[in-house]
């Protein structure tokens, strides 16, 4: 079981969800301590022309994890990235105020998270980025290659603007992410979640309707890191 730090004295808590397995673990693993907490649900609407399936994505873990916690009182704060600033479309291209050269959709994220916590009191936030599969090479996210050691300890816990910011699956790759959802035995929730990020020729915001099933092109990194979690359980 991967144990997730929470401080039941917390009352107002964050959790970035975005209808990937990794979020929505996280989030159910936060709601099984929490007793007397709000949630506040960080989520962005992104990739809305070429991927509107993605809010739908969202909408199905979140529903599952307010049914299975009925007692959390939930807010969900949704932000609107525009498809022009995400990193696949211009990269890097905006300094932020910490000096570092950033993408819009990283920006955005970010300030986002900011304000969420800010106007909501909010004591401790929550991200599930996860370290990419060690020893294969799917070309994940180079950023996302590292193990913990003394000068990286902030990439997992730090204090931000007054609120804890907690990453407590940085040095966890997928395998054990779906080892966890065995281990509670809620595949059902992770067989709701999407890891695919391609697009498809004929399905897009024009042609796409709710509901409806779409495809993974199995190609992308993250169907790729997604097979493999699967096949490290066997």
């Amino acid at each position: 079981m991967i144990e997730i730090p929470v401080n039941l004295l917390h009352k107002n808590i964050a959790i970035a969800i975005s209808g990937g397995a990794d979020s929505a673990l996280l989030a159910y693993l936060i709601c099984l301590k929490i007793t007397d907490s709000n949630i506040h649900i960080i989520n962005n609407i992104r990739c809305w022309k070429s991927k509107p399936w993605q809010q739908e994505d969202f909408k199905r873990v979140f529903n599952y994890i307010q049914d299975s916690f009925p007692h959390i009182n939930f807010k969900v704060h949704t932000n609107f990235i525009p498809p022009e600033l995400e990193w696949g479309d211009k990269g890097r291209i905006i300094t932020d105020e910490y000096g570092k050269l950033v993408s819009g959709d990283t920006l955005e994220l970010r300030a986002w998270t900011e304000y969420v916590c800010f106007q909501n009191r909010v004591e401790s936030y929550y991200n599930g980025v996860t370290r990419n599969p060690k020893n294969v090479n799917f070309k994940g996210m180079l950023t996302r290659d590292i193990d913990p050691s003394d000068d990286n300890k902030h990439l997992e816990f730090m204090m931000h603007m007054g609120f804890e910011a907690h990453h407590p699956f940085r040095f966890i790759d997928k395998s054990a992410i779906y080892n966890c959802y065995k281990d509670l035995d809620i595949l059902e929730l992770f067989e709701l979640t999407r890891s695919c990020e391609g697009e498809f020729k004929d399905l897009n915001y024009k042609t796409y309707t709710p509901g409806q099933i779409v495809p993974v092109c199995n190609t992308c990194f993250w169907c790729k890191e997604r097979a493999w979690s699967i096949e490290q359980s066997k």
